[in-house]
C-alpha cells in the first residue's frame, strides 16, 4: 500500500456474532505515511486517525470499488405451524366460496341455484 492510496479499515468482529456484517468499514480513508507494516490514515475531513493500522487491517480500493453495496434484504420470518394451518384453511375457504359463486346463474333477474 502506497502513500496517497484509498483504503477501508477491517471491522473487528466477535466470534459468535449472528447475521451478516460487512468485513470492512464503509468510510474511505487515505494513507498519509507508513512503512510496509503499519500505516497512518487520514479521514475525508482531513483529520488524522489516532490509531495506526497494520497492512492486513487495510483493504486497498480501486477506482471501481468506491461504491458501497446496498444492505442485505432481511428475510421473511418463517411461519409457525399454526400460522401455516390458518393460511391453508383460509385458502380452502376462499376456494369453496369461489365455487359457490360460480354455481349461481342469473336468469331473468332472479338467482337460481343448480
Amino acid at each position: 500500500i502506497k502513500v496517497g492510496k484509498k483504503v477501508r479499515i477491517l471491522i473487528e468482529k466477535g466470534a459468535f456474532t449472528e447475521g451478516y456484517e460487512p468485513s470492512y468499514s464503509k468510510s474511505i480513508e487515505n494513507v498519509v505515511n507508513g512503512n510496509e507494516y503499519s500505516y497512518s490514515l487520514v479521514d475525508n475531513k482531513g483529520q488524522e486517525l489516532k490509531k495506526t493500522y497494520k497492512y492486513y487491517q487495510l483493504k486497498k480500493i480501486e477506482a471501481s470499488d468506491v461504491f458501497t453495496n446496498e444492505p442485505a434484504v432481511e428475510r421473511e420470518r418463517p411461519m409457525s405451524n399454526k400460522e401455516r394451518r390458518n393460511k391453508r384453511e383460509l385458502e380452502e375457504l376462499e376456494r369453496i366460496l369461489e365455487l359457490k359463486n360460480k354455481r349461481r346463474k342469473i336468469f331473468q333477474g332472479t338467482y337460481f341455484l343448480e
